[in-house]
């Protein structure tokens, strides 16, 4: 028996699970074996994952800048399914929309637009796409309409729809007309009588040409837990299990387990929407990329997490004092973990390597490979 990372009670080896402790949505797959463990049960795994990542994950600026990075990459070349972006509730009501749904508004690589009439949760109300699991088990539908710019590359579109929704229980409806190409290969239906009335009423509120209101759901609070799991996975693989005992390590027990209503914890964090960490968000990041810095300053260790050089969070992890000197010393300067999961690449560097890469000092070949392919292509949206 040995206890799990995160709920601190104990569990035989076979309730233990792998668990990257970079979340595998900002790239996590791609992390060092050193920032992956088995010491979480199964439980924290599910469901932590479901209320404190997928909670930042599904944050509309969050997941919208995370799906921004996958545009950024695009080769039309080598041309790959682009996810859709997330726009907010919509104010359109298609006929026999029931009370308990919303009708969620997205947009294609192109411009395409896409109605997604789903189950409305109001303890999930901030999450781009809602609830996870109930959008997995409940079926719901979504309407999708080309953009006159889709003419300029139809198989973007395509790849783009192809892949819509895949792992939900969506019935994709196609309202605008398409010849010469099945829609079933892609995962499209046959409409039905309330199918035919929201394509005629879409079509007809999209033909106006009248400006549309959408709805942006947010939850100040929606990085805390995750910041406090963050610290408390990096430390427990970086430094061991003492610092999750630690005087700090148990505050960031209280932020990850926070309810409304608890006291706060005695927790150092900054977030995205601080001023105090612009010169981190400009210089401990890199465009296109997620970069998880771990680094010692003053008397702490704190952990800088940066999306695609626009926006930034920061926590402290544990005090110097709990650390040996070989692990102060291994920390060195900073050590910087920078991801580009639509590569599927995954880079380690110190932070003054870093800095000086992007101050023009002194180039890191692996950074100036990839940002080779990010300039590549970079208006190729633009210019279509």
């Amino acid at each position: 028996m040995r206890p799990c990372i995160y709920c601190r009670k104990p569990f035989p080896d076979n309730q233990f699970t792998l668990e990257h402790v970079i979340p595998q949505f900002l790239g996590g797959a791609q992390a060092p074996d050193e920032l992956k463990t088995r010491d979480v049960c199964s439980t924290c795994n599910n469901n932590l994952g479901l209320f404190v990542d997928a909670a930042f994950e599904k944050d509309f600026l969050v997941y919208n800048e995370l799906k921004e990075s996958a545009y950024k990459f695009f080769d039309p070349e080598k041309p790959v399914a682009l996810p859709l972006i997330c726009m907010g509730i919509s104010d359109l009501k298609p006929p026999n929309m029931q009370e308990d749904e919303i009708c969620e508004s997205w947009l294609g690589p192109l411009g395409e637009q896409i109605y997604w009439i789903r189950p409305k949760d109001e303890r999930m109300y901030w999450y781009s796409g809602g609830n996870p699991r109930t959008v997995k088990k409940v079926q719901s539908r979504a309407y999708f309409m080309f953009s006159e710019r889709s003419q300029k590359n139809v198989l973007i579109s395509w790849l783009a729809f192809k892949d819509a929704f895949i792992d939900r229980r969506v019935k994709k409806i196609m309202c605008t007309r398409v010849e010469g190409a099945d829609l079933k290969t892609i995962g499209f239906s046959d409409p039905d009588e309330i199918d035919n009335l929201r394509i005629q009423y879409i079509t007809n509120k999209c033909r106006e040409g009248k400006e549309r209101n959408n709805n942006i759901s947010m939850y100040i609070y929606h990085d805390r837990r995750f910041m406090a799991k963050l610290a408390l996975g990096i430390s427990h693989v970086l430094f061991g299990s003492k610092i999750g005992n630690s005087g700090y390590g148990e505050e960031l027990h209280k932020a990850l387990w926070f309810k409304e209503g608890n006291a706060e914890p005695n927790v150092r964090y900054l977030g995205a929407f601080s001023n105090s960490n612009n010169l981190l968000k400009e210089h401990s990041g890199i465009a296109g990329g997620v970069t998880i810095t771990i680094l010692p300053i003053y008397e702490e260790v704190i952990i800088n997490l940066n999306l695609n050089k626009k926006m930034n969070w920061m926590v402290v992890c544990t005090k110097l004092k709990y650390l040996t000197k070989e692990q102060i010393e291994k920390l060195g300067d900073g050590i910087c973990i920078v991801l580009f999961k639509s590569l599927n690449k995954g880079l380690r560097l110190t932070l003054p390597e870093l800095i000086n890469h992007n101050l023009g000092n002194l180039q890191n070949s692996d950074l100036a490979a990839i940002e080779q392919i990010y300039n590549a292509h970079m208006d190729y949206f633009k210019d279509l």
